[in-house]
């Protein structure tokens, strides 16, 4: 395949460009970025790849976005023996023109010229390899998929010396490969359908064959359970008889011993209840002792209160007097502490008002300054404005001056000279103006045009410039011209004014340079308005803490007599401050233990009227209580409940004695044991007829259904499923068989052809990296690794320029491979952008040798990079 030219118009960003490409070598087409050149390889791939109708996202991105226009694109293409011309507009008026110039020709259109050339394509182009081949933009690291890229195989099988991958070995591959994946997956596991389905109708026959076997025998199983089952309800209703009659003799045995139990019961209720009587006449007793006890005590706590009060009476006396004497102290610190405290909050507003004061002073200052600096520059912006000279007029009014007197300096010295000396005194007219002569005087004149000497009426002499000396004489003129217009352009008259004018513009623009940087020194983070804010904030301050103040007390002149003040006041009131805290302190502490006193006499009061309170209680609580009872009759009723308790105890020890006697514990399991074994029995004997009603209705149910003539069926069944498996496994075991057997001789081919495209690339590699240079493909036609002087490098631990030169390599060595089948174009887009300087000459080298046979494009933004290609410079692009 070989593309001869692209046209696109109106195409993604493109107006209109049009590019030809050279047949062999070469083809170099670079412009900035954003012009288009990728935009190239796009118009041919939607050109060959979709209709003009298509929807499709990338024919949609051809449109331009700012003309409501069909995107075009065209081109000469050679493919095979085909040359033809292929057209298409896309979006608006769609069209597609197919004409085919050989070999025979053809002209045709719409979808009928679509098919036509995918039938050419798929006919002589491996479009796949193509794809393969190239380098798009940010893809110079990616080594190309040549893994079963069918023209490339067929190349790599020439160069190997087998031709195994004709279209009769294809298509037996193929074959093969599509008999496998009837019953296999690509990763080899079993197809459900039809091995997954044949397994399944198998295994469910067999399935059913064992539930129908299964069922018969459980038939047969049933059938001599019912008889056993029979016998056995039989014996079991014959014993239940004598499990009753023991039943009824231990039940006998149990009443016996429950009416021994409940005489013990009512002996230790007797027993209880005495118990509880004598517990309550020994508390009553008790009570009694303790409410004697309790008057006593209340006695003694009286009479020891009533002594304690005394005391805390005479501390709290003490503890009154002292609580005056520091509260008087307490209350003198405190005044003589306001007074200190008011004076030093004067002094310190005092010190505070003449820092204000200055601070106003300073601001005052900074924005006479900022006035001064912005007055200076208004005066020197009007200089600026009305100045017309500039840095550049200067310099012309300089060079037009030093031209001038260069052109007279070269007059002067080459026009001739006309030199009068008088030898006495005498008046000579020189051009019409009288000048007298003094004797021995000399007078030169340059001849730069006519020069007429008249003495007296004795004679009269005339001296004409040369030719030369009239070309000098235009051109210090000319020079004089230029002068006047540059002194004009500026608004001066002369050089010296206009250095003079330059002088007083520079020292303008200072000034008004000076003003910005006054206003920074000065206004700082203000502006000049908040600068006038605060010092009007400032003025407003002073004069109101003058309203203010008091005027009984002397203000200080200066900040330093304030802060003298304010110093002695600080210290005056910092010592009265001191003061009041120790009186306040002895005064708290004063405080604390009157209070404390104070609390301790109240408590003591307290104590003396509860003790009393406590006192008359116990005495009547005692007096009632004796009305009630005496203390003999409660000695006496104590003992008397002592002697039932013991009568009550006894009689309870002789009931649970004979209760023991009666063996409880064995009459009771004998009991349960018969009750449980008659219970057990009738529920056994109850189960096995219900089971015996179940099987009786199974087997009733079973006897027409006819169990053996299905398990014969069932059998048959899966005799069948099992022999259609067998031959369906036999049959897909074959097919793999085959596959593999192919595919192993395939890889084997493979394997044969590695060496030839590894030669290729080694081959152009070694102008690069020199003649020890040896790579390694492997099974998929990719380089894994680079060895260079002896030293193997994996191909992703190589830099970044590298692989990039690697992955060039492959590609060109691949297209070469192709190129004697016709092959296809190496397109290169924005390639070698990691190659060093060094590198570049080298490949520039390896693109033109392996370019020579084969048709080569190069897209990019840095033609330089390819000066050592050699290549053709198609038309730049352009938007």
């Amino acid at each position: 395949m070989r593309i001869d030219r692209i046209r696109l118009k109106n195409f993604c960003g493109v107006a209109a460009t049009e590019v030809r490409f050279a047949p062999a070598g070469v083809t170099l087409i670079h412009g900035p970025n954003e012009t288009g050149k990728s935009t190239l390889m796009t118009g041919i791939d939607v050109l060959f790849d979709h209709r003009d109708d298509s929807k499709r996202e990338e024919v949609r991105l051809t449109k331009p976005v700012n003309r409501d226009v069909g995107s075009e694109v065209e081109a000469d293409v050679e493919i095979g023996v085909y040359r033809f011309t292929y057209f298409k507009r896309f979006h608006k008026d769609k069209e597609t023109v197919l004409t085919i110039h050989a070999p025979a020709a053809e002209n045709l259109v719409g979808r009928e010229a679509h098919d036509r050339v995918l039938q050419i394509l798929s006919g002589s182009v491996d479009t796949a390899l193509w794809q393969a081949l190239r380098i798009l933009q940010g893809g110079n690291l990616d080594m190309p998929k040549l893994h079963d890229q069918r023209a490339l195989s067929e190349a790599l099988d020439r160069v190997a010396g087998k031709a195994k991958s004709g279209a009769t070995e294809n298509a037996l591959f193929e074959a093969a490969y599509a008999e496998c994946g009837q019953y296999f997956t690509d990763t080899g596991r079993e197809k459900e359908v039809p091995v997954g389905q044949a397994r399944k109708r198998a295994s469910d026959a067999a399935e059913k064959e064992r539930t129908l076997q299964a069922e018969l025998s459980k038939l047969e199983e049933d059938i001599g359970r019912f008889s056993t089952l029979e016998k056995s309800v039989a014996t079991l209703k014959r014993g239940l008889a004598g499990l009753d009659a023991a039943q009824d003799k231990a039940r006998l045995a149990w009443d016996a011993v429950a009416k021994l139990a409940e005489n013990v019961e009512r002996a230790k209720s007797v027993h209880q209840l005495a118990a509880q009587t004598m517990q309550s006449a020994r508390s009553a007793l008790q009570q009694r002792i303790e409410l004697t006890s309790a008057v006593e005590a209340a006695a003694g706590k009286v009479g020891a209160t009533k002594v304690q009060n005394a005391q805390t009476t005479a501390a709290l006396d003490a503890a009154a007097a002292a609580l005056s004497a520091a509260r008087i102290t307490r209350d003198s610190a405190i005044a003589t502490a306001g007074r200190c405290d008011a004076e030093e909050r004067a002094r310190r507003a005092d010190h505070g008002f003449r820092d204000e004061e200055f601070e106003l002073v300073r601001m005052e200052e900074r924005r006479q300054h900022v006035t001064l600096a912005d007055a200076a520059a208004a005066a020197a912006s009007a200089v600026v404005a009305a100045a017309k000279i500039t840095d550049s007029l200067r310099t012309k009014i300089r060079a037009a001056e030093v031209k001038l007197k260069t052109e007279e300096g070269i007059l002067n010295a080459a026009s001739p000279q006309f030199t009068v000396t008088a030898l006495q005194a005498v008046e000579v007219a020189i051009n019409g103006e009288p000048c007298s002569f003094k004797a021995g005087q000399v007078r030169v004149i340059p001849v730069s045009e006519p020069v007429t000497a008249r003495i007296g009426n004795a004679a009269e002499l005339r001296v004409e410039p040369g030719a030369n000396a009239e070309t000098l004489s235009q051109a210090v003129a000319n020079a004089q011209s230029a002068l006047v217009k540059a002194c004009a352009a500026a608004g001066v008259a002369s050089p010296d004014e206009a250095e003079t004018v330059w002088a007083a513009l520079l020292d303008a623009k200072r000034t008004v340079a000076d003003r910005d940087r006054i206003a920074r020194e000065h206004l700082r983070d203000w502006t000049r308005e908040e600068l006038g804010d605060h010092i009007k904030v400032a003025r407003a301050k002073v004069d109101a803490y003058l309203a203010r103040r008091d005027a009984a007390m002397p203000l200080p002149a200066t900040s330093a007599q304030c802060k003298v003040l304010l110093e002695l006041a600080t210290k005056a009131a910092a010592e009265a401050k001191s003061a009041q805290t120790k009186a306040e302190a002895v005064f708290a502490g004063v405080q604390e233990h009157h209070a404390k006193c104070r609390e301790d006499h109240a408590r003591g009061a307290a104590t003396i009227e509860l003790a009393q309170q406590d006192y008359d209680k116990a005495v009547a609580r005692l007096e009632m209580e004796r009305k009630r009872c005496g203390d003999d009759e409660l000695r006496s009723a104590s003992t008397l409940a002592a002697t039932g308790a013991t009568t009550a105890l006894e009689s309870f020890n002789a009931a649970e004695d004979r209760f023991n006697r009666a063996d409880p514990e064995s009459a009771k399991a004998m009991y349960e044991s018969s009750v449980f074994a008659s219970k057990q029995a009738r529920e056994q004997c109850d189960a096995q007829d219900r089971d015996l009603i179940v099987l009786r209705t199974r087997l009733d149910l079973a006897g027409d259904t006819g169990l053996a003539e299905a398990l014969a069926e069932a059998k048959r069944g899966t005799f069948e499923a099992e022999d259609s498996l067998t031959r369906l496994l036999r049959r897909a075991a074959a097919a793999k068989l085959l596959y593999a057997t192919l595919s192993a001789e395939r890889e084997s081919m493979r394997q044969a052809y590695v060496a030839p495209l590894r030669d290729g690339i080694e081959r152009l590699g070694r102008h690069v990296f020199g003649p020890t240079l040896r790579v390694e493909v492997d099974e998929k036609l990719q380089v894994i690794s680079r060895t260079v002087d002896g030293v193997t490098v994996a191909l992703r631990q190589l830099s970044t320029g590298a692989q990039e030169q690697i992955g060039l390599l492959v590609r060109l060595a691949a297209a070469a491979m192709v190129s004697k089948d016709g092959g296809v174009p190496l397109v290169l887009d924005d390639a070698l952008g990691s190659t060093d300087e060094g590198k570049l000459a080298a490949m520039g080298a390896v693109l033109r040798v392996a370019s020579q046979d084969m048709q080569t494009i190069i897209l990019t933004c840095a033609p330089e990079r390819y000066v050592h290609v050699g290549a053709r410079v198609a038309t730049a692009m352009g938007r």
